[in-house]
């Protein structure tokens, strides 16, 4: 009987043994694999802006970097400068941007941190002989802000980066052709494989009302929002090799005012993009804020994405 019972148990135990195993081999194969990463059509990006962060006598692209040495504008304004007027302005003009950002702070573990931002964009009436080809209008905007860059993902979305700052708008102008304004803004940036979104959103700083429309104290444009609105949504999507690139901006009143831009590019090369830029509405231009434009333009632009 004991014997009988030895036997049972070592080949209950052996049974049990084997079981072990075998869950255990088993279990060694289904062990969970890190997740694939979410692809991102803004990676090279990216990993490029983390490059130029490294070097120190480096400064980096921020928003387009272009110029259009032909756009067609149907309705200039020429109160900018004291030699145009609406008989001699040209509907033909240059225009391009220049927009970098330079690291205050950065994060020692990711390219979050603060930065410092400048954009200038200028309106060029380069065939305009007539009026020794001035300067129709330049815009400055210098803006300091914090960037989160994320690694959340959602559904096949990434979320790419949230930014919080502080910006400044301004033509460089005095008098009644003064145009400025200061703004407290939120930015997000998602993508997916072959797509990018962008949302912003912003608070106009108020600003005393001027004793005299030429006072150099006070607000320059009271009515600005009615026409660009408190936010811009943007959206970006390869298409072969063309990238085309939107944004849209509305004031969500009844009359209804705002813009809507398009750049459609190409790849030159590594570096360059041919581009062709659309505007429909207002604030192509500080000094057209309040008045409806219609542009269409052809260029070189740096390479976004």
């Amino acid at each position: 009987m004991d014997s009988f019972i030895l036997v049972k148990s070592v080949r209950t135990f052996m049974l049990v043994t084997t079981a072990c195993l075998c869950l255990d081999a088993y279990a060694q194969d289904e062990t969970p694999t890190e997740p694939e990463p979410v692809k991102s059509i803004l990676k090279e990006r990216e990993e490029s802006d983390s490059l130029s962060l490294q070097n120190p006598f480096s400064i980096s692209q921020y928003r387009f970097n272009y110029i259009l040495p032909i756009s067609y504008i149907k309705n200039p304004n020429p109160i900018g400068v004291t030699e145009l007027d609406v008989e001699n302005v040209d509907n033909y003009e240059a225009k391009y941007q220049i927009s970098v950002k330079l690291p205050i702070y950065l994060n020692d573990e990711n390219q979050s941190g603060l930065f410092l931002g400048f954009t200038a964009v200028s309106f060029w009436q380069v065939y305009n002989s007539e009026v020794s080809k001035p300067f129709r209008e330049t815009n400055y905007e210098p803006e300091v802000f914090y960037t989160w860059q994320t690694d959340y993902r959602f559904l096949g979305i990434k979320f790419n980066q949230v930014n919080l700052g502080f910006n400044h708008q301004s033509n460089g102008q005095s008098g009644l052709k003064s145009r400025s304004w200061n703004r407290l803004f939120a930015s997000a940036v998602f993508s997916d494989e072959d797509s990018v979104y962008y949302l912003k959103t912003w608070y106009r700083i108020k600003e005393d009302t001027k004793d005299t429309p030429t006072s150099p104290t006070g607000d320059d444009n009271p009515d600005i929002t009615n026409f660009l609105g408190h936010f811009e949504i943007g959206y970006g999507k390869k298409v072969g090799n063309f990238n085309i690139l939107t944004l849209l901006r509305n004031n969500l009143k009844s009359d209804n005012k705002g813009s809507f831009e398009l750049n459609l590019t190409y790849p030159l090369n590594e570096r360059y993009d041919v581009v062709l830029q659309y505007f429909n509405g207002y604030g192509d231009s500080l000094i057209d804020y309040n008045r409806h434009q219609q542009r269409v333009g052809l260029g070189i632009q740096l390479k976004f994405l």
